[in-house]
């Protein structure tokens, strides 16, 4: 992953073509992957994912092409935020507010555990809109 002054970028290799859209396949790694001691760990977490990103710039790309996959920094910051943060706050928070009002640590647990998947779910239904948001770009193709 490279990461400019308000891009984030991936390297992929172009899975398919169709007009503007293009399928990438990206090698995903945890900061774990770069670790020298990575064999002595189990938490060694790469895998591949394919992204659709638009080729804005009409580039000339054909299966099996190496290309950057760009997102805006300020929307992959959003999306941590709607993806990580703000079910933590809202898990968090509900822990307080029901242990408080039961004094019951089981159930207030199971209500705030219970809420990450309400929240997730409703993340679920929206994730047309959501996506229309998050746009990848491709940019030039690597040597």
């Amino acid at each position: 992953m490279q990461k400019n002054n308000d891009v984030v970028s991936h390297e992929g290799i172009v899975q398919s073509v169709d007009g503007e859209k293009v399928v990438v396949k990206m090698t995903v790694s945890s900061a774990c992957a770069g670790c020298h001691a990575r064999h002595l760990c189990s938490s060694l977490d790469t895998r591949d994912k394919q992204v659709e990103a638009e080729n804005v710039y009409r580039l000339p790309l054909a299966v099996g092409d190496k290309v950057n996959v760009e997102l805006q920094e300020r929307l992959a910051m959003k999306a941590v935020i709607l993806c990580f943060l703000l079910p933590f706050i809202l898990m968090f928070a509900l822990f307080i507010l029901i242990n408080y009002l039961t004094n019951n640590e089981l159930i207030a647990s199971l209500v705030s555990l219970g809420s990450i998947a309400v929240y997730y779910y409703i993340v679920w239904l929206f994730r047309g809109k959501i996506a229309r948001n998050y746009s990848f770009i491709v940019t030039k193709p690597l040597d």
